[in-house]
């Protein structure tokens, strides 16, 4: 009896000495880089007079680290390339892809700054929501903020007044089905009830901001009142300092306070039992 318990015994060691050490932790994920699972808002980048704020009233310059990977735009084209962390040291490849699409002067500008700085990059500090990428000398090359989600996103926001340029609010002509619409990387669109219109935003807080309006160009059918319309809704979009969200309406406000264009997102209907 003896002999069989020292027999066990020598066997149990035997199990436990030849298991792989670290069995159970092999089916653990590494941690991912702690630049990942953040959208990061770019908010400044090198020029020859030293840092500078990207420029306002453009859609949001926005930038991933994903797998390796960093991706994202400068307020123009698509730019991605590899990326290495070791520790809070950050290499970004030199060859970078891009999107080759032509944009205004400005931010083209802005983009070749930035395109420049991300392969001098050397290192990253994080500060809260803050991410600064710095150079060899540890200076900071480019700065960003990490991107809030917009309430302003998720509904398609259906046209019931706007001011007409004359101080009074106005409804859309019958039929017209005015529209906008925000997307999470900064842009906005929708029908002005003629043509398709599209630009980029800005929002700070309860401030909102929008570019410049770029339509298509289809010519508008039935009278001269419906392409009138269509102007002086655009207008007014342009003069957007602020906006506010009560239940389904969204309430575009001007640098006043007052009230420039009102919309109300359909209800949501519910499903059938």
């Amino acid at each position: 009896m003896q002999q069989i318990r020292h027999t066990l015994a020598a066997t149990l060691m035997i199990a436990v000495l030849s298991s792989p050490v670290g069995a159970t932790e092999s089916a653990v994920e590494p941690p991912s880089s702690p630049l990942e699972g953040e959208t990061w808002q770019l908010t400044s980048h090198p020029s020859a007079n030293g840092p500078v704020a990207v420029i306002a009233k453009a859609k949001p310059a926005l930038f991933r680290f994903t797998a390796g990977r960093i991706t994202g735009n400068a307020g123009c084209n698509q730019i991605t390339g590899a990326y290495r962390l070791d520790g809070t040291g950050l290499t970004i490849d030199k060859n970078l892809a891009s999107t080759m699409m032509a944009c205004p002067e400005p931010l083209m500008r802005q983009e070749q700054a930035v395109t420049a700085a991300l392969p001098s990059v050397a290192a990253y500090r994080q500060i809260g929501d803050r991410l600064e990428l710095l150079d060899a000398s540890n200076q900071t090359l480019l700065g960003f903020q990490a991107f809030q989600a917009s309430p302003l996103v998720g509904a398609t926001w259906m046209l019931e007044v706007y001011n007409n340029g004359k101080q009074a609010l106005v409804s859309p002509l019958a039929g017209a089905d005015i529209s906008l619409e925000f997307s999470e990387e900064g842009t906005l669109g929708g029908s002005d009830g003629c043509n398709r219109y599209m630009s980029g935003y800005r929002l700070e807080g309860d401030r909102l901001t929008i570019g410049p309006i770029a339509t298509t160009r289809m010519a508008c059918r039935g009278p001269d009142a419906v392409a009138a319309q269509a102007a002086a809704y655009t207008a007014a979009l342009g003069t957007v300092a602020g906006y506010q969200i009560e239940g389904r309406q969204l309430t575009l406000l001007d640098a006043d306070g007052k009230t420039a264009v009102r919309f109300q997102a359909p209800a949501t209907p519910t499903p059938a039992e």
